[in-house]
């Protein structure tokens, strides 16, 4: 069952900044997370009709055995704001209705984090009693991501240059949610300081001493 009082919390922050391992963290504390990367995965997998209008939108080169190809569609998007923001189209309204979905499932947590890097922007923001934005130092989160064995340092600082700041997040936060908390995590250090700041965050976050 849902406690009586039901917390919904934004988690977001750039590439590399950490946002993944807050999440993990608040997880241990007790959140409910919802990872909006794996609900995009899941999607892209297994809905056709979304499938279908990817490919109409940027041809079959961008499929791979019937379902859009998550690396293609990043070559293309990442180099071109206009497609970037087309796919975004094509995808947030059905990112919105699942994440709607999970969080009308019962659940005994305190509170529910919508992990996204668009979280603000997104379809959910209407959702969000408060926001945590995860940030670093441009230089770690390029060698974070690099690490990830995923993606090369060129790429990484091209796709930061490209996503919107902090402090860009928190103005549009505090525009579409006037009056909701704004919590700012910096990922500078090691992992104790981390885990020592998201638990502090999410103490006050819930109101507890």
């Amino acid at each position: 069952m849902m406690p009586d009082r039901h917390t919904v919390i934004g988690l977001t922050g750039n590439l590399g900044a950490g946002k993944s391992t807050v999440g993990r963290l608040a997880g241990d504390l007790g959140a409910r997370v919802i990872d909006s990367d794996q609900t995009v995965r899941d999607l892209l997998s297994n809905d056709p009709e979304l499938a279908g209008s990817i490919r109409n939108a940027f041809g079959p080169e961008v499929m791979a055995g019937g379902r859009p190809d998550r690396a293609a569609l990043a070559r293309i998007v990442f180099n071109d704001s206009d497609a970037l923001a087309r796919l975004e189209e094509l995808i947030f309204p059905r990112v919105g209705e699942r994440t709607a979905e999970l969080l009308a499932e019962p659940t005994t947590a305190p509170a529910t984090i919508i992990e996204a890097i668009k979280v603000v922007e997104g379809p959910s923001v209407q959702r969000l009693d408060a926001l945590w934005i995860v940030e670093s130092t441009p230089e770690l989160q390029v060698e974070r991501a690099v690490a990830t064995g995923r993606i090369r340092p060129a790429e990484a600082r091209r796709r930061l240059a490209i996503q919107s700041s902090a402090d860009d997040k928190e103005r549009l936060f505090r525009a579409r949610r006037p009056g909701r908390p704004v919590w700012r995590i910096d990922n500078v250090a090691d992992m104790d300081a981390l885990a020592s700041c998201v638990a502090a965050v999410w103490r006050e976050t819930l109101g507890r001493d």
